[in-house]
């Protein structure tokens, strides 16, 4: 049996039943494998230490996984599991039609503020909808993933990036009314998606586990899909202490997710090209990259 090591992206939440689901069942033992789950200290940690060696998978974004390639971090994109809907959350009682809307001197909660990514591509969004806001018009806040709570606290007028089954969810929840601005709604490349990635040295060395890895998972999305919430007892029988703070809002964000998972676990080489053309336009990427180098599509 080998053991292999999957890197979260984030805490470990809903977004990743499947894995529990292929877990529980024995998928991955029927491959071979015996996966271990690594919860990253910083969101950004994870694709650095898969790079170094330290992981033999990774969960991440595409917003990350590009800009990190263009830098020279050696990993690829081998499958996207799940698709949801994102954007700029913000109060429906600020009269705000559009992201065109939002004042200069704005106040935006997004992680890892005040860095220009998360300003330039919420000023990007409003110049589509035919604003002139800019980077320099935006205040950052720095209350990291944490936005309903930025927003509900008066801290931050709007935050990015927020998605549906989340934050809109989480903020309903709470008494708090939240829109959305979907980013294909305003310019940008979809790219509200988790991806599994693997170093260039774990694709080229050992594709077969990739395969295996890849193969144990979708039987795991496929169920979850299936049967919904009976599989999301996977996660939650192992791991109560997820849903253990606010039982009700944990339940009502698993619904969402649910409805979010892709079971082909195929990658879209089309928004990626979008996606790789949109960071060197914003300079969110240092240098070029071909779509080749982030996209591993053998495997899906």
């Amino acid at each position: 049996m080998e053991t292999i090591t999957l890197g979260l992206e984030w805490f470990l939440n809903p977004d990743h039943i499947p894995f529990f689901v292929a877990d529980e069942r024995g998928y991955y033992a029927e491959e071979g494998l015996e996966i271990e789950f690594w919860e990253p200290e910083e969101h950004y940690d994870t694709l650095e230490a898969l790079a170094d060696g330290e992981l033999d998978f990774a969960i991440t974004e595409p917003i990350h996984l590009v800009p990190d390639r263009a830098a020279g971090v050696p990993v690829r994109g081998v499958a996207t599991f799940l698709h949801t809907q994102g954007g700029i959350q913000y109060a429906t009682d600020r009269g705000w039609e559009s992201p065109a809307d939002m004042p200069p001197g704005v106040r935006l909660n997004y992680p890892g503020a005040p860095g220009e990514g998360g300003r330039k591509m919420v000023a990007y969004m409003a110049r589509q909808a035919g604003g002139d806001l800019t980077a320099d018009d935006i205040e950052p806040v720095d209350r990291g993933f944490y936005h309903t709570d930025a927003l509900l606290d008066g801290a931050a007028d709007a935050a990015f990036l927020a998605f549906h089954n989340f934050e809109i969810v989480e903020s309903r929840h709470r008494g708090f009314d939240a829109g959305l601005w979907e980013l294909p709604d305003y310019g940008v490349p979809d790219f509200n998606r988790l991806v599994l990635t693997a170093s260039d040295e774990k694709i080229e060395a050992e594709p077969g586990q990739v395969q295996r890895f890849v193969r144990a998972t979708r039987r795991g999305v496929a169920d979850t899909v299936e049967e919904g919430r009976e599989a999301a007892e996977a996660l939650f029988e192992r791991h109560p202490e997820v849903r253990e703070e606010d039982p009700e809002l944990m339940e009502l964000i698993t619904d969402a997710t649910l409805d979010c998972f892709t079971p082909d676990l195929t990658q879209d080489r089309t928004m990626y090209e979008e996606l790789i053309e949109f960071c060197a336009e914003l300079e969110l990427s240092q240098d070029p990259v071909d779509v080749d180098d982030v996209l591993a599509e053998e495997f899906a």
